[in-house]
């Protein structure tokens, strides 16, 4: 009988180790939003096979303005890719509620990340996704045209800016490269800085309301403000040629041609325009604040990373691992973002950076990106109309067409 057992336990702690050993074998998929450097992936993708010859990793690239509209039609399928880029926002969040995405907290990547992003990746206490870093949106400026229009001083307000501008313009400088072919960036940039500064100190409840009753975006006045900051640059001239079909690409593509003065850019992109076009690059806080009104600043985490519950998790978070504890550095290098590891041995910081993100975090009032506070049917109506508010929309029209949007979506709870 004794042996018997003997034989038992070894069969159980045999079983037990092989349900524990990482497999060996098998194929796993990466789904990514990196329109900046596609080529993360495809390294990130050989480094793990190299490691791990028996396991294929299959990868594609999210395409079009969002990562919810690729995330859409594989979450209402069922087909929830393995390793996907992922968002902090309300669709991102519903992922969770529905049980979609899998818990992370035992990955190694997830104990190495510091305690603010991981508070910022958790929802209803699932540990959801992994950083790609800690950003906001700055604008970035040709400290040479700078000279050449007399600017010695860096705006602290909103009335600074315009006056900043206008200098620009007067010494045939054309003052901002803008975005509006890649909405994302009106999103992550004057929208977030809008929503920051102009509409929640208005109705500190804002979001809280946007989420839970009928909203009428007319009767906070810091909605029009917001917007009005968008339009008057477009009217003042403050924007370049053609500016309405700009997309990411070509918008630094300008920039570093010397195309214009500045670029409202995310941390993400510091490697691609800090000194990289024949001019030194300085770095500011969008100075989106009223004039005697304090600053509010946007400081928030990167697009991240999840593991879909698709009956593969294990080789999943074998990847995931892989590519974030591991291999942090194949994606941080090109790209020159903002660690969100306690650890950063193999970071390549540029030195213009640290100093602004240094500054940004002395700020205590602070928001998230616009696109991650707002209901998620009002993320793509606010693309939408931030486009057409510079084609045949005013900012009176863009309020009237989010509030139904808003109400339309209210109805349906």
């Amino acid at each position: 009988m004794k042996k018997i057992l003997v034989v038992l336990l070894i069969l159980v702690g045999a079983l037990a180790f092989s349900a524990d050993k990482a497999p060996t074998s098998g194929e796993v998929s990466i789904f990514a939003w990196l329109p900046d450097n596609p080529d993360i992936v495809v390294n990130w993708a050989n480094k793990f096979m190299e490691k791990n010859p028996g396991i294929k990793v299959n990868y594609q690239m999210m395409t079009g303005q969002s990562l919810i509209e690729n995330m859409q039609p594989r979450l209402a399928s069922g087909k929830m890719p393995d390793v996907f880029s992922n968002e902090l926002d309300p669709f991102s969040k519903s992922m969770v509620t529905q049980g979609k995405i899998a818990d992370l907290g035992d990955t190694k990547a997830w104990g190495e990340m510091v305690p603010a992003m991981q508070a910022a990746w958790t929802f209803e206490g699932t540990k959801y996704g992994i950083s790609g870093g800690v950003c906001t949106t700055l604008f970035f400026y040709n400290m040479d045209y700078f000279k050449k229009a007399g600017i010695t001083k860096l705006p602290k307000n909103w009335t600074e800016f315009l006056a900043m501008c206008e200098k620009l313009k007067a010494a045939g400088i054309v003052p901002l490269v803008w975005y509006g072919g890649f909405p994302n960036m009106l999103s992550n940039g004057p929208l977030s800085w809008g929503l920051a500064n102009d509409v929640m100190p208005r109705e500190p409840d804002v979001l809280k309301n946007l989420f839970n009753t009928k909203y009428d975006f007319e009767k906070n006045p810091g909605w029009k403000a917001m917007y009005d900051k968008m339009d008057i640059l477009a009217k003042k001239g403050y924007l370049m040629k053609g500016f309405t079909s700009t997309d990411y690409n070509q918008g630094q593509d300008f920039f570093n041609a010397g195309d214009a003065a500045m670029i409202f850019a995310g941390t993400w992109q510091a490697a691609y325009l800090i000194d990289k076009g024949k001019f030194q690059t300085g770095l500011f806080l969008p100075p989106w604040n009223d004039a005697g009104k304090d600053l509010a600043v946007v400081n928030a985490s990167e697009t991240g990373w999840s593991v879909g519950k698709s009956g593969n998790e294990k080789l999943g978070k074998m990847l995931l691992d892989s590519m974030f504890f591991e291999n942090w550095a194949i994606y941080q290098n090109p790209r020159g973002c903002v660690t969100p590891f306690k650890t950063a041995k193999t970071d390549i910081l540029n030195p213009k950076l640290g100093p602004v993100m240094a500054e940004l975090n002395k700020y205590p009032k602070f928001a998230d990106l616009h696109a991650r506070l707002v209901p998620s049917p009002l993320i793509g109506e606010s693309i939408k109309t931030a486009q057409s508010l510079y084609i045949d929309m005013t900012p009176k029209d863009v309020l009237v067409a989010l509030t139904k949007a808003q109400n339309d979506w209210f109805a349906t709870k």
